[in-house]
């Protein structure tokens, strides 16, 4: 399977596409959520959608723009549920619809309270790449903050339209992974502190605008080899990353993960030789 990013079902996929723990049996109570009326917020958005759960069907609603998807639901056990799209989601880009008419939506409850529960998304079953770690709250909450740190970027014009420098308000972010022909068709995720950044393709390039200032994990994950970059972000500075996966023979593997920062100069001039998605 070729991962997408996701933000959850409530939203999915975050960069390309807006989204998509172990946790021991029994830490969760979920006598309260399998019918109901929740609100989720997220991360990495403004978003506010209300989904109603009621015995196999869920229908969720996007409050900021009205878009309305339904999906049929499957309890796999008391902690386990997965999604079917059914309809709706008009205003769904077209990879997104496609990703769900080919695969479910699957989530593992790890927490349940009276007011929240934590879950972790994945695709078509748990045992696939990790996609998102969010909350979905009984009641609405007040106040909610804009969790949204980070944009994606896919016309350049944008930039120059917004002429930034070094008193911007925001830093870029330039990710990319050079073209190679040995594993080119190797696909994996990108997080960006955990939550689902964009699909590294081989000879592709991602930028992003970073909206807050901090110290924030970047980390390439293929099946059980990962590797972290430590980035910290300070407003109006450019940002190059360096994606790359190695063909060898690394502890049963025939790959490895490498996430390297590279300098302004060099990163520009490899940048460049990618293609922008």
């Amino acid at each position: 399977m070729k991962p997408t990013p996701l933000k959850h079902s409530m939203l999915l996929f975050t960069a390309l596409v807006p989204m998509l723990l172990n946790a021991q049996a029994g830490a969760a109570d979920t006598s309260n959520i399998k019918n109901g009326i929740f609100h989720s917020y997220p991360k990495n958005t403004s978003d506010h959608f209300i989904t109603e759960r009621n015995n196999n069907i869920q229908k969720e609603t996007n409050v900021s723009n009205g878009d309305t998807v339904i999906y049929s639901v499957k309890w796999t056990n008391d902690y386990v549920y997965s999604l079917k799209y059914l309809s709706g989601g008009k205003k769904l880009s077209a990879d997104v619809k496609d990703f769900l008419s080919n695969h479910l939506l699957v989530y593992k409850i790890e927490k349940s309270t009276e007011d929240y529960y934590i879950f972790s998304g994945y695709a078509d079953k748990v045992s696939n790449a990790f996609l998102v770690r969010d909350t979905m709250w009984m009641h609405e909450r007040i106040g909610s903050p804009n969790s949204e740190t980070f944009q994606q970027i896919k016309n350049m014009a944008v930039l120059r339209r917004g002429h930034f420098s070094d008193t911007s308000k925001y830093a870029v972010l330039y990710l990319y992974r050079p073209g190679k022909l040995t594993n080119s068709r190797g696909n994996y995720i990108i997080y960006f502190d955990d939550n689902a950044m964009c699909v590294a393709k081989n000879n592709s390039g991602y930028v992003f605008k970073i909206l807050k200032e901090g110290s924030y994990k970047l980390k390439s994950k293929l099946n059980k080899d990962e590797s972290i970059t430590q980035l910290d972000v300070q407003f109006g500075k450019k940002y190059y990353v360096k994606s790359m996966i190695h063909w060898g023979f690394y502890n049963f593997r025939n790959y490895k993960l490498e996430m390297l920062q590279v300098k302004p100069e060099t990163g520009e001039n490899e940048f460049y030789e990618v293609n922008l998605q």
